[in-house]
């Protein structure tokens, strides 16, 4: 475990000072100016603007993150060879898959914790200790969500290239947030076939519309508990098989 954790700390310096950590900052934070921008152009609507874009700026950020560095991550390390300097070391192919996924989540949580905070702040919820929880509920989903979409990427880019490993990540997180919608569409058709495919895609891409907490709404209404239970074993079990899946590819993969 220890060697897992050095890796995983060397990963996390690594993507510090990679371009699109700044990247992503930047555009969390300007999403962040425009949120109290609008608020301040409709009094009536403040705390609702600012908590959509506020919730946005957020998700953006950290999924901005994960299907950059997962995309990009290992291919680099594939193409430079410069992972054959780890694994010549007592260091399975598993740990370093483990700490380098480890490193991207740990760069995630401080991108949530930080912007979450200043949302926090820009909302007043200080003096609102009923919403903290909710609030808190809303932050985890969004970090969730990124880490099942990095084991995704990661997946894909150890048998298609980069590019193709990211939009194929995109796609999928669309279509997971999609489903309910392409549900509904299908039956309207009454097409056996689109009914059929929508009724497969639940069952192989990550349920994705079920975590569509991040609005006002449900920061003033709550999430109830069994929803939140629903979040934690579903994220959790996608997360696990998208990492089994991903040491699959690795164990297989060609290095030299």
């Amino acid at each position: 475990m220890f060697k897992v954790l050095t890796l995983a700390k060397t990963t996390l310096r690594e993507m510090l000072r990679e371009r699109v950590f700044l990247v992503v900052v930047v555009i969390a934070v300007l999403l962040f100016a425009l949120s109290f921008l609008l608020g301040a152009l409709s009094l009536a609507e403040q705390r609702k603007i600012l908590a959509d874009f506020g919730f946005l700026g957020i998700q953006v950020a950290v999924l901005g993150v994960s299907l950059f560095s997962g995309s990009y991550l290992l291919a680099k390390e594939i193409e430079k060879q410069t992972c054959l300097l780890i694994l010549s070391r007592p260091i399975s192919r598993d740990q370093f898959i483990l700490g380098k996924v480890l490193g991207v989540l740990a760069l995630n949580v401080i991108l949530v914790v930080s912007l979450g905070i200043a949302l926090w702040a820009m909302l007043g919820l200080w003096s609102e200790p009923s919403k903290w929880a909710t609030f808190a509920e809303i932050c985890l989903s969004l970090w969730m969500e990124s880490a099942v979409v990095l084991c995704l990427v990661i997946a894909l880019s150890l048998v298609v290239r980069p590019v193709l490993a990211l939009s194929s990540g995109f796609v999928i997180f669309l279509l997971g947030h999609w489903l309910s919608d392409l549900a509904f569409f299908a039956e309207k058709s009454k097409e056996e076939l689109f009914i059929n495919v929508v009724k497969l895609l639940h069952w192989i891409v990550p349920n994705l519309y079920r975590l569509n907490w991040k609005s006002d709404y449900f920061l003033e209404n709550g999430i109830p508990g069994q929803n939140v239970l629903w979040m934690l074993g579903h994220m959790v079990g996608w997360f696990l098989i998208y990492l089994v899946v991903t040491n699959f590819f690795f164990r297989r993969k060609d290095i030299v």
